[in-house]
């Protein structure tokens, strides 16, 4: 009896003993100077365990379920590598692992394409990512300012135009699709874009999927998807300090200078990153000023951003972001006339409008096997303006959004994506009355693998949409595509879709009268529709990536703001329109320590209602840059190219003064600094030939200015 309880025990305590999780700890190396790499990520695949190496290279996993892993190490300049581990119960293993260096990842991971995680060769639709230190470097204030670098994209003031898809229409709509963090990103009373609301430095990425993404995002996407993926909160403790001052230049032209002085503009922000042993969170408060080069244009703002992860277990996380933005700013509408072009309309001097948005969400993740994982997001945008006009127009917006998304891989050729989402939108303006919308979209995406070098996406989503009082709408949007890799480093992609936008309650509804100009509402409006056909080709090896496609777009019922014929303006859909167009996109990385990138692409945007080129679309748009670093220092330069807007709004002939001054856009920006990892210093200076230049009539586009900024991490 003694013996078998004896047995018992020793079995026991076995027993417990393999249920005790074990360690993993290492260090990371370069593998040509054999020195400890800072800022590594550390990933147990397929789990939510991770770190990030130390100054000495050093990094550290706990609370791991033995077992076998896949450990995945990435860094910027060095190339991803994967190695495979076991871990033993209650016991530490120890770890040295060498990356190699390298000018750039050349095949980042792009999630919004797919709405899954694959590397850039294997998506067969154009995409393009800008990665957080670019963005660090040019120390962009605003994601737009971004975009003006992205091959096939031009902005149009604050309007984002993909490969010809979107004209112009000040503060009302958009044709491309933002998202954050995965989640839309767009007011609910004028489905407009607030750049601002993002803290742009706390990027970690940003995609750019080109082509009608409603097969995937629904309305919105009827242009592209662009999706602001944030920084990952820290394992480790850290405080992190930037401050910028900037000045505009004094403008070219005497009668320009509506100042007896140069005008600033200035800010920074503070960031901390706390953890414990289940919970790491970020806060990140910003503050930013602008006096303006333009007479009524400065802005005074307030940021506040913060994001919080909790990991119930290896296998389960709950992340919940929340970002508000405070604004006052003035409102410079367009110019008096050219002579006087940094001054606006007397009338409206002193125009001015106070904001507050916030959105706040929140994101469940559970990986029930390897092969099987469910997201569940949730999420409200609050969107409140006002201002001082006569009669003073505000609105109040609450979007509500939430979806549940499945990935379940059952075999190694297939990979299934499902979801479901649902949208609440409620409206209270003096400029749109009280209003409400509600959707619901249904979408399934199967990745089958055909052979080892071909492969297919076949995807179908059905929306359903209710504006207010209206009917029913929606539409079902089927996609296809298919990838084949010639060789490792060659393949060839075509991908065919559907899309359409439902009209924003701003176009359906407006009643008001601003800047000169009466609008009306128009309860009938229809979607507009779309169908997006792409080939193209992608060659990347260590040095060199290029990536060439052609494009073709035809569209249905494009809503345009048109005089009606009681002279007020009334958005109607009035127009179909096909886009053809090329695209050649180029990076190339001699050597570590220099690369060059440029990316043209050719438009033929053409309006078959009016048999006439579509307005505010250019045929040409260039861009180039250059980075270099060595040791601590880093300089770069970039060039961009638009050819001039061929037709415009001839309404906005009849109330701009001289809206006919328009010229090719050509801007040249450039910038300096040193990198000692924890303390940082950028000089920038951008539109350097002083190149005066409008993207929309009658607004003159930024001149001459430079900014230093300091950034310090503890």
């Amino acid at each position: 009896m003694r013996i078998f309880i004896l047995l018992l025990l020793i079995i026991s305590q076995l027993f417990s003993q393999q249920q005790k999780p074990g360690t993993l700890s290492g260090v990371v190396l370069d593998s040509e100077t054999k020195q400890p790499i800072f800022g590594v990520n550390v990933l147990l695949e397929n789990t939510f365990l991770g770190s990030a190496t130390n100054p000495d290279g050093k990094f550290i996993i706990k609370n791991i379920k033995p077992g076998k892993y896949t450990l995945k190490f990435s860094a910027i300049g060095y190339e991803t590598k994967r190695i495979e581990i076991e871990i033993l119960p209650a016991q530490e293993t120890n770890i040295t692992v060498e990356l190699k260096p390298t000018a750039y990842t050349t095949e980042p991971v792009v999630i919004t394409a797919t709405r899954r995680e694959q590397t850039l060769s294997e998506i067969p639709i154009s995409t393009h990512v800008v990665e957080s230190e670019l963005i660090s470097n040019r120390n962009n204030l605003q994601i737009d300012d971004i975009l003006r670098y992205v091959p096939g994209v031009n902005m149009i003031q604050y309007q984002v135009n993909i490969r010809g898809s979107s004209g112009y229409s000040r503060g009302t709509g958009t044709r491309v699709l933002l998202l954050f963090d995965g989640m839309p990103f767009l007011t609910g009373d004028a489905g407009e874009i607030i750049w601002e609301a993002i803290p742009v430095w706390q990027i970690d990425r940003v995609e750019i999927v080109k082509g009608a993404g409603s097969a995937l995002y629904g309305s919105n996407a009827i242009g592209g998807v662009i999706n602001v993926i944030t920084k990952e909160t820290s394992p480790r403790q850290n405080l992190r300090f930037r401050t910028y001052f900037g000045m505009y230049d004094k403008p070219y032209y005497q009668e320009w200078r509506w100042s007896q002085r140069n005008r600033f503009y200035y800010g920074g922000f503070a960031s901390l990153n706390l953890s414990t042993q289940n919970l790491s969170s970020l806060i990140h408060i910003q503050r930013g000023i602008d006096e303006g080069y333009k007479q009524n244009q400065n802005y005074h703002r307030w940021n506040l951003f913060s994001k919080f992860k909790y990991t119930f277990s290896p296998y389960s996380t709950l992340n919940l972001i929340f970002t508000y933005l405070r604004q006052k700013n003035e409102t410079f509408f367009y110019w008096k006339n050219l002579r006087n072009a940094l001054r606006p309309r007397d009338e409206d001097v002193g125009a001015m409008v106070n904001s507050e948005r916030f959105v706040t969400f929140a994101q469940y993740k559970k990986i029930m096997t390897p092969k099987f994982f469910y997201t569940f997001r949730l999420g409200f945008f609050r969107n409140k303006w006002n201002d001082n006009g006569t009669p003073q127009n505000r609105s109040t917006a609450g979007l509500t959004n939430s979806e549940v998304q499945l990935n379940y891989q059952p075999d190694e050729r297939n990979y299934l994506i499902a979801g479901i989402e649902l949208t609440y939108n409620t409206v209270k303006s003096s400029l749109f009355g009280r209003r409400n919308s509600h959707s619901i979209a249904l979408y399934l995406q199967d990745d089958i693998k055909l052979l080892p070098e071909l492969s297919i996406s076949l995807g179908l989503r059905n929306d359903l949409y209710k504006l207010d009082s209206l009917k029913y709408t929606g539409q079902i949007n089927p996609k296809f595509s298919a990838i084949y890799k010639l060789t490792q480093t060659l393949n060839f992609r075509t991908s065919l879709g559907t899309g359409f936008r439902a009209p924003a309650i701003s176009e359906a509804f407006t009643s008001t009268t601003a800047a000169g100009v009466t609008v009306k509402p128009n309860p009938s409006l229809k979607p507009e529709r779309a169908i997006s056909f792409e080939v193209g080709s992608r060659f990347i090896s260590p040095i060199i990536l290029i990536d060439l496609s052609l494009f073709w777009n035809h569209y249905w019922n494009l809503i345009e703001p048109v005089f009606d014929t009681d002279g007020k303006i009334i958005f109607k859909n009035v127009t179909e329109a096909r886009i053809q167009g090329a695209e050649v996109g180029i990076n190339f990385y001699p050597v570590n320590f220099i690369s060059f990138s440029l990316g043209y692409t050719y438009l033929f945007p053409w309006d078959l209602s009016e048999n006439a080129i579509l307005k505010y679309r250019p045929k040409h748009i260039f861009y180039a840059n250059t980075n270099a670093s060595y040791k601590f220092l880093f300089a770069g330069i970039d060039f961009r190219f638009i050819s001039k807007y061929e037709r415009i709004d001839e309404l906005l002939k009849l109330i701009v003064s001289d809206a006919e001054a328009r010229v090719p856009i050509y801007v040249v920006d450039a910038r300096l600094g040193i990198d000692m990892k924890r303390f940082k210093i950028y000089l920038n200076g951008n539109n350097l030939l002083q190149y005066n230049y409008v993207e929309i009539v009658g607004n003159l586009a930024p001149i001459r200015n430079f900014n230093l900024s300091v950034e310090y991490e503890i």
